[in-house]
């Protein structure tokens, strides 16, 4: 597996890795997978298309890897892809959203929903659930943005939505004073915010701060205690799209947000769920199988029905490698995420 381990988004990279540990765990104290006992190995991708591209190369030429799995974000998720494609190598993205990764090939498959799709969601759940149909746009300048605004403006017409003013921001930037001050001006009826923990953290205490106090519906990659941590009180009421249903009864569920805890400090996250669900899915793949061979293995993955994935059951695989699964929206109430509903997008392919 390659995450970002070092650089802007090791705090995801930490989740990923202690997930996917956790996850062999499992399957070792279960007896592994065929009868052998998982070795996982976890390269640090920097979060860069670049690094990733070495690191695939590196697990396929030296590890003889059979198996890989993106715990990264879109860039070096979508530049491994095609390599491992290339060495018919069965490639998993966890969590990242870009539409192009499962386009590499019929070797790469998704465990989340893409980021259109997860727009989508967001334009129907604020006009047909909160009733809110004029909206501000605050969005990240990067892939993972780019991608969700291009689902989110693609039914919002359709929805009844009228978008009021849509503003852009570096992944480097913290400081939202002109943003803020511009989205008060534009006096919305609710906000659709994308970014990261570490940016959406800062905006949204700084639109609390300046008076801004309508509902914001922000991006998925918003489900995380770094959000909370950095955002503070501000972190109250703000809806989630495609988050992790903390609520979820199942033992495995419960289980490994206890495990989690203890070896991360925190709470279940969503990227270390998908991660989790990610590394379960290659064993039971493998298993089912019954071999390690790429295609064997890429045939079964192809064949999934009704996965219990950490973010709930996965129905299957589209003709696309894309999960068909309902989407939870949460919203945080005194500092916790707390399941609020599940939306179908029933505009997607």
């Amino acid at each position: 597996m390659h995450a970002p381990l070092t650089g802007f988004a090791a705090a995801d990279g930490k989740s990923a890795r202690i997930a996917a540990e956790i996850a062999a765990d499992d399957l070792n104290k279960a007896g592994g997978i065929l009868g052998n006992k998982v070795v996982l190995k976890v390269y640090d991708d920097q979060a860069q298309g670049s690094q990733a591209v070495i690191l695939a190369k590196k697990m396929i030429g030296e590890d003889h890897t059979q198996f890989a799995i993106s715990g990264s974000y879109s860039e070096p998720t979508r530049a491994a892809a095609t390599v491992f494609q290339e060495a018919h190598i069965p490639y998993i993205a966890a969590y990242a959203v870009h539409p192009d990764i499962t386009k590499a090939g019929d070797y790469v498959f998704r465990t989340f929903h893409l980021a259109p799709p997860q727009g989508r969601v967001a334009a129907k759940f604020l006009a047909e659930t909160l009733k809110l149909k004029r909206i501000s746009i605050v969005s990240i300048n990067n892939d993972f943005g780019v991608s969700l605004l291009e689902g989110f403006k693609g039914v919002a017409a359709k929805a009844g939505i009228e978008i009021l003013r849509e503003y852009t921001y570096s992944p480097k930037d913290r400081q939202f004073g002109s943003v803020v001050a511009s989205v008060k001006r534009d006096n919305p009826e609710a906000l659709y915010v994308t970014g990261y923990a570490f940016t959406g953290g800062p905006l949204v205490a700084q639109l609390r701060a300046a008076g801004v106090t309508v509902p914001i519906v922000a991006a998925q990659a918003f489900d995380s205690q770094t959000f909370i941590d950095i955002a503070g009180a501000a972190a109250d009421g703000i809806y989630v799209v495609n988050a992790l249903n903390r609520d979820n009864p199942s033992p495995v569920f419960k289980n490994f947000m206890a495990e989690l805890k203890q070896r991360q400090g925190n709470e279940a996250e969503s990227t270390a769920a998908a991660v989790y669900t990610a590394v379960m899915l290659a064993a039971d793949a493998i298993k089912r199988a019954g071999s390690t061979d790429p295609a064997k293995v890429r045939d079964a993955l192809a064949a999934t029905k009704d996965f219990p994935a950490m973010h709930g059951k996965l129905v299957g695989f589209d003709d696309h490698h894309e999960i068909m699964m309902s989407m939870p929206v949460i919203v945080i109430k005194n500092g916790k995420f707390t399941h609020f509903s599940d939306v179908t997008d029933e505009d997607g392919k």
